[in-house]
């Protein structure tokens, strides 16, 4: 097949690595645009993402080509690199990147963002004419994606923190549409749950922080109510659920501040979600009422856990998803070399024995047309059974690795590389 990925990712590259060699949009078109310049080549696709950078190739190309194109694009000496790079050849490389894009080989473990990018990076190249005999592997590929996503539950029950506490309401309220959230904490771990709560079609989502001006600026971007600290127990009164992730070194959400809170709707339920270490509210507050639901950093950790071990169940029916995929494009691709083939043997055969027939009849200048035909009949039965049996098994070798020198065997022994019409002139 002649196809290789040359590449770097997480697993034996550090962040800070894959930092320096990921190529830009800008870059990336830059290097279809100069892609010439290795040596043989006769396709190819770049996918960088924060993950990964890979090169897939089409062609007789060698590994210093490509690392000298790459070490050209990013003014990164392939010595600073080369430790961290993997090959795959062939088949291995084409079953690489049905992995990618069925999220096996992500970081996090199925995740749905990559099949996205793979199907974008495809389309770069496509855009700028530089796919060539890539084509069907990334084909194959994407329906990699898609079917492990439909058949399997690799990209389902989901791995963060944030998603895990919609999860966790959601079992009680269904949906947290038109609901009420609360997000105490503006950092990186409440930024992240705040953009979670933002995609359930709350109803209201206020943001508190001790720096108000941090609250504000996520506010605005997630079009929600920002609030001081101070204005907390009556915002609180309000939301349904109530998340905090201060790194305040003490209690911010107090049993009192609770209890003023629900007076009056101590039946109503309330979810609080307690992600700070050390803890940010009070555990005596799940004392207050039936209804109220309290979980800590540890709880929705579990939840996590627990989903991560439902995608590493399903990692086994991704991997005969994507051995099904590669049986057919092996074999498909095996067919593409000996259906060719198959033509231009019959091809040949069929022009001799025209030829030969021209000659005979044009020393029987006697016979009618119906024992012409009679004849060209006879000639056409003979040539068809001797092809028979050999066509057959040319077609069962597609599918057979070790079988795949035979293919070139034949073109050389019936000489199929050269014009057919020779044969007649011999």
């Amino acid at each position: 097949m002649k196809i290789q990925v040359v590449g770097i990712n997480h697993r034996d590259a550090s962040l800070t690595l894959r930092e320096r060699v990921a190529l830009s949009p800008d870059q990336i078109v830059s290097a279809y645009a100069h892609r010439r310049q290795i040596r043989g080549l006769e396709g190819l696709v770049i996918l960088s993402t924060c993950n990964r950078t890979e090169f897939y190739i089409a062609g007789d190309v060698s590994v210093e080509d490509v690392l000298a194109f790459w070490e050209a694009l990013v003014a990164v000496p392939r010595t600073e690199f080369q430790h961290a790079l993997f090959v795959a050849l062939d088949l291995d490389a084409v079953r690489h990147l049905m992995r990618v894009a069925a999220g096996v080989e992500s970081m996090v473990l199925g995740e749905t963002e990559i099949l996205g990018q793979v199907k974008e990076a495809y389309q770069v190249a496509q855009a700028a004419g530089a796919v060539g005999r890539l084509h069907r592997a990334f084909d194959y590929a994407l329906r990699v994606g898609k079917r492990a996503r439909h058949e399997t539950e690799i990209g389902r029950n989901a791995l963060s923190v944030g998603h895990a506490v919609i999860e966790l309401a959601n079992t009680v309220f269904g949906t947290l549409a038109r609901r009420t959230a609360l997000v105490i904490g503006a950092g990186d771990m409440g930024a992240l749950v705040a953009r979670h709560l933002r995609a359930q079609s709350l109803g209201q989502l206020y943001i508190a922080n001790r720096t108000l001006a941090r609250a504000q600026a996520l506010a605005q971007e997630l079009h929600a109510k920002s609030v001081s600290l101070a204005e907390v127990p009556s915002v609180m009164a309000q939301a349904d659920v109530v998340v905090s992730c201060t790194s305040a070194p003490g209690v911010v959400v107090t049993r009192e501040m609770v209890k003023r809170a629900i007076d009056g709707h101590a039946g109503e339920f309330r979810f609080f979600f307690d992600l700070a270490v050390p803890r940010d509210i009070d555990p005596a507050v799940r004392q207050l009422s039936p209804t109220i639901f309290l979980y800590d950093v540890d709880d929705v950790m579990r939840v996590v856990d627990a989903n991560r071990a439902k995608r590493e169940r399903a990692v086994a029916k991704v991997e005969q998803v994507i051995g099904e995929e590669l049986a057919a494009f092996h074999e498909e691709m095996g067919a593409s070399q000996v259906g060719p083939l198959i033509r231009r043997l019959r091809d040949k055969a069929e022009m001799i024995r025209q030829a030969e027939l021209k000659k005979a009849f044009s020393r029987l200048p006697g016979l009618t047309d119906e024992e012409r035909e009679v004849v060209a009949a006879a000639t056409r039965l003979i040539m068809n059974k001797f092809l028979n049996d050999p066509m057959v098994a040319m077609r069962q070798w597609s599918a057979d690795e070790d079988k795949q020198p035979y293919i070139e065997a034949v073109r050389e022994l019936f000489r199929l590389g050269d014009d057919p019409r020779s044969a007649s002139a011999e």
